[in-house]
């Protein structure tokens, strides 16, 4: 809505085909800003027959967070990548990402002991700053985010509402003194910046699987995946699931769809058993922790096909489902 005075705006869904026709249309003279849906943007750029290169785009996502990893890949591709937080049944722009909020995720990535003092885990959260008129956000005891509409004319009111996603929110005050603790100075992490307050997502308090006291996260996979130079290009989604076999044992069974079109066979399924493990043991600290108690045999990957097995029948209008029966 905000950019239909200067531009041309098309609304296509989640059609890649679509989106590629416009391109190859207008051609590569235009300046084009997309929005979408993270796994669609990869895929699309995964299987575009145009040649990327020509255009000028950047990309607005939202729907899920974004890992680091896939950032720096789609920036590839677009010459910016910013993330917009919301959620359909409270409004759809309750925060954005800034160059502030960027580099503190990026430093966060290298320095975990920062990463912990600021979010309590060392696995980054998104993090966003938002309109503290707008917005009254309050964190409950179990680290779920409550939301409050602040606006009189708001067409649907919401009180403490509760989107069941886990994080917190700091002022900019409060980050600059944590900062400063750790002997650095706001200012550096991009400037010119505003003073609004800082918004921290981990993502849907329910979106986890636990495996002998840890909860491994679908992020912690989507960044090792994505960080994987085979991996970020044949695999398009996956699923895990926590189950106990005929042993009684506890067992992390992670499911992987190959890409449309397979360009080059995966690993071994004990080489990617291995990927994984040591994966989520360098970026999940509660995995690590755990690992103690059992060996890499209690980690499984099952490889399939596109759009077969746990993945056949997707509606490609819904949210990836990366959480898996068994």
């Amino acid at each position: 809505m905000s950019l239909v005075d200067v531009g041309i705006l098309k609304s296509i869904g989640p059609d890649q085909k679509k989106l590629e026709n416009t391109l190859n249309i207008f051609g590569p003279s235009y300046r084009y800003l997309v929005f979408g849906y993270p796994p669609f943007i990869k895929s699309f750029v995964d299987n575009s027959t145009l040649d990327l290169s020509q255009y000028r785009m950047d990309l607005i996502v939202g729907g899920e967070g974004i890992s680091e990893s896939l950032r720096t890949y789609l920036l590839r591709y677009f010459q910016s990548v910013i993330s917009s937080y919301g959620a359909s049944d409270l409004e759809i722009n309750i925060g954005v990402e800034t160059p502030l909020t960027i580099n503190l995720r990026g430093l966060c990535l290298t320095n975990r002991d920062l990463c912990t003092k600021l979010f309590g885990r060392q696995t980054p959260p998104m993090i966003f700053q938002y309109n503290a008129l707008d917005y009254i956000v309050e964190t409950e005891a179990n680290g779920e985010l409550i939301f409050t509409i602040g606006r009189q004319t708001s067409a649907a009111p919401k009180i403490r509402y509760n989107l069941k996603d886990s994080g917190g929110v700091l002022t900019h005050g409060q980050l600059a003194s944590l900062l400063r603790e750790e002997g650095l100075a706001i200012e550096e992490l991009g400037g010119p910046q505003s003073h609004f307050p800082i918004l921290f997502v981990f993502g849907r308090a329910d979106l986890t699987v636990p495996f002998y006291g840890a909860k491994v996260y679908p992020s912690d996979l989507e960044d090792i995946i994505n960080t994987h130079p085979t991996l970020v290009k044949q695999v398009n989604s996956f699923q895990l699931s926590s189950y106990e076999d005929s042993q009684i044992n506890r067992r992390l069974r992670i499911h992987l769809e190959t890409a449309k079109g397979l360009q080059e066979e995966l690993p071994q399924a004990e080489t990617l058993r291995d990927i994984f493990f040591d994966g989520l043991c360098a970026s999940n600290q509660d995995f690590r922790e755990v690992t103690r108690m059992f060996d890499r045999s209690c980690v499984e990957i099952e490889v399939h096909a596109f759009e077969t097995g746990p993945f056949e029948g997707r509606d490609i209008r819904v949210k990836n489902k990366y959480i898996a029966g068994n």
